[in-house]
């Protein structure tokens, strides 16, 4: 094949696939814009500077220093990522019966009724909340680890309020229990975790692939296999432009001829919401009023 051709060939090629260089050019500009946005959002300075610092209140002295400051960091991670307050709290003290209502000042004796009360009010007395120091958004776990009453109450506010169902409470919940009574640090890194998880679903981010991957990667594959057929060696040196450009369009020989042959079958696969008073989908899981007048979700595991 003379070079002429081989430049002709080339040059109805690229004319024929411009538009899936544009294609591309945009979703690289699309990707640079949501890096550039990304970069800009997780260094803004939250708006609430009326809470305290610290994250971490490990009262029952089940952490060691080493794990209380990793815990910090990785809240601190997820905070700036997601701007939402995370804080975790651990004591050992009784919160059920008359006679830790009358020693506390409970309002009741029922132990789920002051687990929530507890994470409530330290939340709002300390006026926690990413955006705001009433009913910003977040979420506290406090973890009682008083013998015969050890459980868990999470509390949500604000746009995690919003977000979280009873399943996705109950989920952050699960993921504490399956470790609080062989590895503490472990089980409230998975509160972290899986709190980030959740809500990181919210603002549209996947695991490990990133929007430019999303995008690019498809079109390149697409790119990889126009460019593997520009290749494709001719039978004959007499071959001219027109046997792989016929009306302006690429002919593209074998391998597409017969995929064009086969059946494809698609399914739709049913799905369908686990019990537990609400789908994923739909927020406000154990909404109530605290003590303060803020709105708040929740619930509680006991052991």
């Amino acid at each position: 094949m003379s070079d002429d051709i081989k430049k002709e060939i080339r040059k109805q090629y690229f004319h024929y696939f411009r538009f899936w260089f544009i294609g591309i050019g945009i979703l690289l500009v699309i990707t640079a814009i949501a890096g550039v946005k990304h970069v800009i959002e997780i260094n803004v300075p939250r708006p609430n500077l009326s809470a305290p610092t610290e994250r971490v209140y490990d009262y029952a002295d089940v952490l060691t220093d080493v794990e209380e400051e990793s815990l910090r960091k990785r809240i601190a991670e997820v905070e700036r990522r997601l701007r939402i307050d995370i804080v975790l709290v651990t004591f050992n003290q009784s919160v059920e019966g008359e006679e830790a209502r009358r020693q506390y000042g409970y309002r009741s004796a029922d132990w789920e009724q002051n687990m929530m009360d507890y994470a409530d009010d330290f939340w709002d007395e300390n006026q926690y909340g990413y955006n705001k120091g009433f009913e910003g958004d977040g979420c506290i776990l406090v973890h009682n680890w008083f013998e015969g009453q050890n459980g868990e109450h999470l509390s949500t506010s604000g746009r995690v309020e919003d977000r979280f169902s009873y399943n996705d409470i109950d989920t952050v919940l699960y993921a504490v229990d399956d470790y609080y009574d062989t590895d503490p640090y472990r089980a409230y890194m998975a509160y972290v975790d899986t709190v980030a998880s959740i809500m990181g679903r919210e603002r549209g981010e996947s695991g490990t692939f990133s929007l430019g991957a999303v995008f690019v990667v498809p079109i390149v594959a697409a790119l990889v296999y126009a460019l593997f057929n520009l290749k494709q060696k001719p039978a004959k040196d007499t071959t001219t432009a027109s046997t792989y450009v016929e009306g302006g369009k690429p002919v593209m020989k074998g391998r597409a001829d017969e995929f064009i042959r086969k059946n494809v079958v698609s399914r739709k696969i049913e799905t369908s919401s686990s019990g537990g008073g609400g789908s994923r989908s739909s927020g406000g899981g154990g909404h109530h009023i605290s003590s303060s007048g803020a709105s708040h979700g929740g619930g509680s595991h006991r052991h």
